[in-house]
Formats: C-alpha cells, structure tokens, sequence
C-alpha cells in the first residue's frame, strides 16, 4: 500500500527577528519561518508554497567549499525525507560522504531537521535563501518557480560554522549577503549565476557585533549593538564573452579561487556609541534609515563616501523593524507599540545639513525612561503589492494603507493569520462537529483555546483562567496540561500544572472548578455512561487516579485510587463502553481496572490484573476498530498490539524503517484509518524524538508507510476524518508544535499501485508473487508460546501416555559393556575341538589363531590401564573415600587428643564409660579388619616394587605346576604310529615347545 502525505496548511510562525520575514515587491508574495519549513505566500490570495531544508538534500548546483572543505556538499544520508510515499533515495549511491570525516548531522541525527531562522526573497522574486542555525549551517538557494522541487534546493552553502544570523539579496539580484551569527562572525558575498543559479564565493571577511544586513545600492550595511558598518567591493568588469563548456560563475566574479577582502569602514557614532542598532533601510542608493533600541530613528548618509549619520526623530517605545513603502513614499516603523507608523522620506532629507544634525544630536537623551529592552509587539515587517506584511509573536497580520483624518498615511489589518502566541500543547478532535461547529481545537500552556475547521480557518476562541500555585517557586508560574471536549453536553474539560480540574463552557466561563491533584496533571479521559451519565477519570504526578461524574454543573468526585503504581501516571484510557480503565505508568506496568457498580447508581473500579512490561510505555491509544484493543509505545522502540479482556499481546513490531533498520522511540501515538477499496485500513501515527520525524506505519503489518519532517517538538497529533460529497472520507493528520507554536495540516491519500511498473524486460509476469510481494514489504513471522499453552500441551500429551500404554514405544534392551563384570553375565562359550574342526573344513575360509596368553608383567601393565568408564568410576568413588578419609582422619585426632588429655587428667575414667568406650573401638576395629587382606598387608610391609616381583613369582609357580599337570595327562592318552594323540576319538597335534 502506497500513501501519499502532502502539507496543505502551515498556521503561525517560529520567528523572532526581522530577519525571519521577507517579500517581493514586485511579486506580492512574502516568506516566513516556521520550524524547519519556509513558507511563501501571496498576499492577496493567501495560497501557500512550502520549501523544505531537508537535511539530505541534492542541490542542482554543487558549490564547494573554501573555508570548510571537509563540509560534505552532497547529502549526508541515504534516503528521501520528502513528503512522499516513502521509497530508497535513488541518488544515495553517488552521496559524497567520507566516513573518516566527523561532521555534524554524521550518524543517526544526521536526518534530523534544523530550524530555519532566516530567509530572503531576490527582488525579482525568482529565489529564495534559507539559513540554519546549529553548527554547521547551511544556506540553500531554491527556485521559485512552479515546475522547480520544493525540497531540492539549486545550491547549497557550507562556509558558515555556528549559525546563519541574515542573508539578503542585492537590488539586482545578482548577489548574495550572509552574516554568521556572533559565534561565528563570517561575513561572505556571494555572486550568482543568473542561468543556473549557481553561486561562487568572491569576498570574505569578520564581524561578530552585527545584527543585520542591508544592501544600499552596491554597499553593504551592518548594524548591531554599538556597530554600523560600511562594506564596499568592486564588482569585477568581465573582458570575456562567454563560451560554451566555461563555468557560467566566472562571468560575473573574478577568476580567481581564493575569495577577495571584502573591505569595510566603521561609522562615527558620537553620541549614539551606546546605543543598539536593531534595524535599517536603504532609501536610495547613497542613504539609509537607521534605528535603535531606544527609539531613535536615524539617516545614514553615504553621498561621496562620507558616510555621516544624523538622527531624525525619536519614539517613546523600542523599534525593531523597518521598511519602504515606494509608492507612498514613506518609510514604517514597526515596534512595541503594536501598531505600524509612517514617517515621511521628506523629514529625513531636511536633515542631511551638517548643522542641523549637530543641533539634533546634542539635545539626544539616551538615559530616558523610554530606554529599555522589552521584546517589541511587532518584530519584522515588510511591504508587498501594496500592503504591509507583520510578524507579531508569531501570527502574521496584513495591513491595507489608507489615508487617516489628519492626511495621514494609516495602516488597518485586512487579514490576520490566527495562531498560538505560546507553545501549543496538543489538539483534541470533535466526535460531532455538527453540534459543535468546529472539527477539532489546540490549546496552547497559557490557557489559550483555539476551534478550527477542517480547511485551518479560525472559527473561534477562549482562555481558560489559570490560577497560580499555592506555593509559588521562583520563576514558576501555573500552565495548561491537558483540554478534553464534552460533545453530549457541548463543554470543556481542563486540568492545570496545580492539579486543578475545571468545567467550562467552550466560550471560556467556568462553571465548576476541583483540586483533584497534589501536583501537574497528566491526563484527563471521558467516557459516556450506558445511562448516558458522563464519567471523567484524571492522573497526576502524585501517582493517582481520580474519578468524577460529571454534570453540566458540578464535578463530584466519586473515587481516588492511590498506590496502584510506583511511578507517575502517564496515561489512562477508557475502553469497553467504559468497563474498563487502563492507566500506564513509568514504573514499566499497564493496569487494568474493572468497573463495578450497586443498586444506588454508585459507580467504582476494582484493580484486577496488573502486566509487567520489559520497557517503560510512553504513549497508548484506542484502536479504531475495536474498542477493547490498545495500541503501546514502549521504550524499547515496539509498538504492542494488547488486547484488554484477554490481557496479552497479540502483535508486536520494530518501528523501523526500511532505509538504514534503526528503531526509534515513538513519544506521541494516535491511531486512524483509512480507506482502501472500500475496506479501512489501520494506521498508527507517531512522533520520534530522535530524528524529529512523524512516522506512519500500517498495524497489520508493521510496514512503514511515510516519514514526514519540518515540524520541531511536536506535542499533539491527531486524524481527521471529512465527509466528502458522494459520501467518500477524507483523512487529515493534524500536528501541534511543542517548542515552535505552529500548527501543521498533512493530507493523506493512498496512491494505488501502479501494476506495470512492476513488468520488466524478461516479459516476466504482473502475478509474480516475489514482484507483487517484494522481499523489504514481507514481514518476519513469529509465534511464541506463552507458558500455558505449553503447559496446556503437556497436560494433553500425558492423557495420551495413559490412553494408549499399548502404543508406547519399547525399551531398548540396554547393551552391557565388554569390560563390566556381572554376576549375571553368563560365561562366555569356549568352542570345542569339534566347533574348531568343522570350521577348518570350509574351504577357503581363514582360521583365526588365538593369541597366546600375555606374560604376567604385561598384564600388570594393562591392569593399570583404566577405560573412560572405569575413570567415571573411580571418580564417584574417590569422592565416596574422600569423606570417609576426613571423617577417620578427625576421629583419629580426637582420640589422639582424648588420650593426651586421659594422661595428664588426674581423674579417673569411669566404669561404664570405659566398658562404652572398649565396645566401640572394637567394633571398630572388627569392621576395620576384613579390609585389612594379607595382600595389603604384604604390600605395607614390601613397599609396592618387591610386591609385583612377589605377585609375579607366584603367577610364574602356578603357570608352571599348571603345564606340568598337562603334559602329565597328555602322556597318558593314546597315540598314533605318526605320534600324534588321540582326543575324543579325533586326531590333535601336539603342542610343540
């Protein structure tokens, strides 16, 4: 199954200095940062493009680099992060990437999204530049245009090394400016080819105070904390036409590899040396206006190089952007005063004579109470087709210009693009968005709630009254955790970081409000009751779970469980129509609780079985399918299928992908479907930390279906399912952004197979299982037996055992070992002289001699030979006669020790005691003496060397009589004329010596 995830919607922004707006005039579009993705708009029919830093990118133009030659300029990964369906990077063989070289994003984070905290749009409106913060930064050139990638950039710049803090463009687009941030301090112009877009380095240099950059024709300005600064180059005069084959840079740059001194002069300041520069424009190609901290508004002057500043006027508030109105003629001032004001190009040229500046500049108070370092209302602003553009913590608002009562240039908002102005939370999906008018809600830490339709337009709003703690710490203010919706009764649920428990209406008035916690709540969870009574269930810090019934009045506490787990409750979920509360914790158990009830409607939940998992669980949610069925996220990178009635698992997969095989950790799970020729299909979405991606992969099977960036700390996800016209769903992702304050709308569609692209040139065919079926999309099968299903086997195989005993196999009859000495054993059968005779009659058959008797020493030889068998033997005895050694060996020094002491004693022993005493040692010894044989005896006395000549005498004496007593009745019996003897009416010759 193939699924497609496109980004519709992109709501708020991630900005927080001027440089992170910019616009086109001449375009009406305007770019704006929001977490690793930039946004471009157009003004009037508010239609949104995305371009995307993917972290693997292939730029169309490589460009290396002067400064950090070991940067790789090609992409540090082997696999597309784009929002596709996920397939292998086809281009990942030719990645330029030395694994010797430890650069940042090598390794695991490598594919990890970076925020992007700067843009710039060329005035011609055909580019757009994106820079990065972190270390190693880059800076990627993209085209504008319809038919160009979203997330293939035509260029990539790796010169930075701590952070990109502005680019801009120069009024010929011709140029490109970018400073590092003052970590960093590099300041590099680059030329850019206006066919290929390919950029080359030409000038360099360092500055770490500045916080901005603008172009004034051909100079460059920087300006930041008691720094403005003039940068002048020569552009190069090509003498060459160009030819086809030559580098396309080296028509507008010098040919040189080595980047030129981009030269600079400081401006004389005089009373303005302590002021903070936070903005600046040019007016025209020989002036710009300046700004500050403290509201001064300044001109530089720059006609014959003279570059002399002079202060024009000054506001009570801070100002932090600036921009040109052309046609208007009048330049706006954005700042903590919220709102854009004009000042006229007119009043900032009556000023460039000398005196007059001098005048202005001695009566400037820079130790006026209006100085400060509040964070302004309005943080960037630019101006598009006839409208301004404002980024204001983090919503972006436009602004039509009219004229005021007073003849006055005025701006109003036409259009505000709503968002969060504090990092949002989670979101919460309506279950009936006909009653409540609104598909789904996100709620931001300080209380803010907002209701959106399916399409991202804001339909209303409501603040949910934060109270702060009892307690209150240093720096720690009180914070919204977690909103549920009531859709019977049309209502809020809140819980605070206090433990506070709130019913509000969704316009934000509070009808009852409950302290359930001793600490941050975690989770809220709401079921409706058969009797349609509403039930809520909380979790906390404080390791307990508090169970309400709730009214459209009142919350009345119904019971607490304490101490069902070691550690805080993360989560808890109703299942079975709400017979059933399960609640994970970071102790590594899941409980389950069973629902009981009585007469008087009373309502509680018994703790019945508790499962040990081997990881910590992070998130859990409902499958959609049945009710009765969790879905876990566990800390060692699986997801379990759990059924709740049966509690045991029925499926567990990797949350890996298919590119590298690295499991990751999913913090944030939620659970959809789709449909699929009529037929819904399971999917699990989740976040992970480790490469801030959001994940989908398909139950079922595990498989993973797409992998989406550019979102930073997500903190809620979400399915959205639309009624379409014709009855057909449309399923929608909603992602909240923890850290960034955005929310993001991805459409999934699932893309059917295309059969013939599986038909190759060897005419195979399209039913071929192994191509329908590829090896990457089969997943690895197992089926572990839990404990009592064996059990349950070995039962049914003993009942066999007993009903068939006629069936049981035979025993084998054990074979006795050739050296085993038995009394049993019978003895072996000697052969008679009558046996040998028939068998030497068969002709051509070979008669075995036996071998003659071994000699006596040989014998002893052999008898010291041991088999394994005899060795195992000896073994078990040595251990037999070792304990009977230590046990005589500690009798006999008790009897040394008592006869020592019966010496020296000067009593007597008694009469029953000695006579006890006589008896056991000899009984002992009686014991003792059949082991005592005279052969042991001999040995004792011998030593073991005149003993074997002993023994070997004796064999020798009794071999010897033995032959005697033959010979003796060999001469006895009868013989032929030939000599040879009569034996048992047979012939035998004799035995010749």
């Amino acid at each position: 199954m193939g699924v497609s995830v496109v980004l519709e919607t992109v709501l708020g922004s991630t900005g927080s200095s001027i440089n992170a707006l910019s616009a086109a005039v001449d375009t009406g579009c305007f770019a704006y940062c929001a977490g690793s993705i930039v946004v471009l708009t157009d003004v009037n029919s508010l239609t949104q493009r995305f371009f995307y830093a993917n972290p693997d990118a292939l730029p169309a133009q490589i460009t290396p680099s002067y400064y950090n030659p070991a940067t790789p300029t090609k992409a540090t990964g082997n696999r597309a992060l784009a929002h596709t369906p996920y397939k292998e990077n086809s281009l990942s063989s030719i990645a330029l990437c030395d694994s010797s070289v430890d650069y940042p994003g090598k390794g695991k984070l490598s594919h990890r999204p970076r925020s992007v905290t700067s843009v710039a749009l060329s005035p011609c409106g055909k580019y757009l530049a994106v820079g990065e913060v972190g270390h190693h930064p880059r800076i990627l050139l993209f085209s504008t245009a319809l038919s160009a990638s979203a997330d293939g950039p035509v260029a990539c710049l790796t010169e930075h090394t701590f952070g990109v803090q502005a680019i801009a463009f120069s009024a010929d687009s011709r140029w490109l400016c970018s400073l590092g941030d003052t970590h960093d301090g590099g300041l590099f112009l680059w030329s850019i080819n206006q066919r290929t877009g390919a950029l080359k380095l030409d000038s360099s240099n360092r500055c770490t105070t500045a916080n901005t950059i603008v172009w004034m024709g051909t100079n460059v300005i920087t300006v930041g904390t008691r720094h403005v600064k003039v940068w002048r180059f020569e552009q190069p005069v090509s003498t060459t036409k160009y030819r086809r084959g030559l580098d396309s840079a080296s028509d507008s740059a010098h040919a040189s590899p080595v980047p030129r001194t981009f030269t600079g002069r400081n401006v004389l300041l005089s009373a303005l040396k302590d002021a903070v520069f936070t903005c600046a424009v040019a007016i025209r190609d020989d002036a710009a206006v300046l700004c500050t901290q403290d509201g001064a508004v300044c001109l530089l002057d720059d006609a014959h190089r003279s570059q002399r500043l002079f202060q024009v006027t000054k506001r009570e508030c801070s100002i932090a952007s600036i921009t040109l109105d052309p046609f208007s003629k009048v330049v706006w001032l954005g700042g903590k005063g919220g709102e854009p004001e004009a000042l006229p190009l007119s009043s900032f040229f009556a000023v460039r004579d000398p005196s007059t500046s001098s005048e202005q500049l001695k009566n400037l108070d820079l130790n006026s109470e209006q100085k400060g370092t509040d964070c302004p209302g309005i943080y960037a602003l630019c101006y598009a087709d006839k409208r301004l553009v404002s980024a204001d913590s983090r919503s972006i608002s436009l602004y039509g210009i009219c004229l005021g009562a007073n003849q006055t240039l005025e701006a109003s908002i036409v259009q505000r693009l709503p968002a969060h102005k504090s990092a949002v939370i989670g979101v919460v999906v309506s279950s009936n968005p006909t009653i409540t008018d609104f598909n789904f809600l996100t709620y931001s830490e300080r209380g803010h709630i907002l209701y959106w339709s399916w399409d991202g337009s804001c339909i209303g709003s409501c603040t949910v009254p934060l109270d702060l703690p009892l307690v209150p710490e240093a720096n720690d203010g009180n914070e919204l955790r977690v909103v549920r919706h009531l859709s019977t009764i049309n209502m809020l649920l809140s819980g605070d970081k206090t433990g506070v428990l709130r019913l509000l209406h969704t316009n934000g008035k509070v009808k009852a409000a409950v302290w359930g916690h001793d600490g941050e709540m975690h989770d809220l969870a709401v079921q409706v009751l058969d009797d349609n009574q509403l039930l809520a269930a909380s979790s906390g810090r404080d390791r307990t779970i508090q169970l309400f019934r709730i009214s459209k009045t009142d919350c009345s506490l119904e019971q607490s469980l304490i101490n069902e787990h070691a550690g805080p409750i993360r989560q808890i979920e109703f299942t079975q129509n709400g017979s059933i509360l399960v609640s994970i914790s970071s102790d590594r158990t899941l409980v389950i609780h069973q629902r009981v009830s009585r007469t008087d409607d009373s309502v509680a939940f018994v703790s019945t079985r508790t499962i040990h998992l081997k990881a910590s669980p992070t998130s859990m949610t409902l499958s959609p399918h049945a009710s009765s069925d969790l879905l876990l996220s566990t800390m060692d990178r699986c997801v379990r299928w759990i059924s709740v009635p049966e509690a045991n698992t029925t499926q567990v997969f990797k949350t890996a992908d298919h590119s590298n095989g690295e499991p990751v950790i999913l913090s944030r799970v939620t659970a959809g479907t789709l449909d699929r020729h009529s037929s819904l299909v399971t999917v699990l979405a989740g976040y992970s930390s480790a490469d801030g991606s959001i994940r989908l992969y398909e139950v079922e099977t595990g498989s993973l279906l797409a992998l989406i960036q550019g979102q930073n700390a997500v903190s809620g996800l979400a399915f959205v399912q639309i009624s379409e016209t014709g009855g057909d769903m449309k399923t929608k992702l909603v992602s909240t952004g923890g850290s960034d304050g955005t929310i993001m709308l991805w459409n999934i569609v699932i893309v059917p197979q295309d059969e013939t692209k599986h038909q190759e040139g060897d005419g195979s065919s399209d039913t071929d299982p192994s191509r329908l079926n590829p090896p990457s999309s089969i997943r690895l099968v197992r089926r572990v037996l839990s404990k009592a299903e064996i059990a349950n086997f070995h039962r049914s195989l003993k009942e066999q055992n007993n009903n068939k005993n006629s069936l049981s196999p035979s025993q084998l009859r054990r074979k006795p070992s050739r050296y085993a000495i038995s009394d049993h054993s019978e003895a072996p059968k000697i052969a008679s002289s009558h046996d040998r005779a028939g068998r030497d009659a068969v002709p051509g058959r070979q008669v075995k001699r036996a071998s003659p008797p071994l000699s006596p020493k040989v014998r002893l030889r052999s008898w010291t030979r041991r088999s394994s068998l005899d060795e195992r033997h000896q073994h078990i005895v040595t251990e037999h006669t070792d304990n009977i050694d230590a046990t005589a060996k500690q009798i006999a020094n008790t009897l040394q020790e008592f006869r020592n002491g019966l010496g020296k004693s000067q009593e007597s022993l008694s009469t029953n005691s000695a006579q006890t005493l006589k008896r056991q040692l000899k009984a002992t010894l009686d014991v003792l003496e059949p082991s005592n044989q005279p052969s042991d005896r001999i040995r004792d006395r011998m030593g073991s060397e005149s003993f074997d000549d002993y023994l070997a005498d004796m064999i020798d004496k009794r071999l010897a009589l033995q032959s005697r007593k033959e010979d003796d009745s060999k001469d006895s019996q009868p013989s032929d004329d030939k000599g040879r003897d009569l034996k048992d009416g047979k012939y035998s010759e004799k035995a010749q010596k």
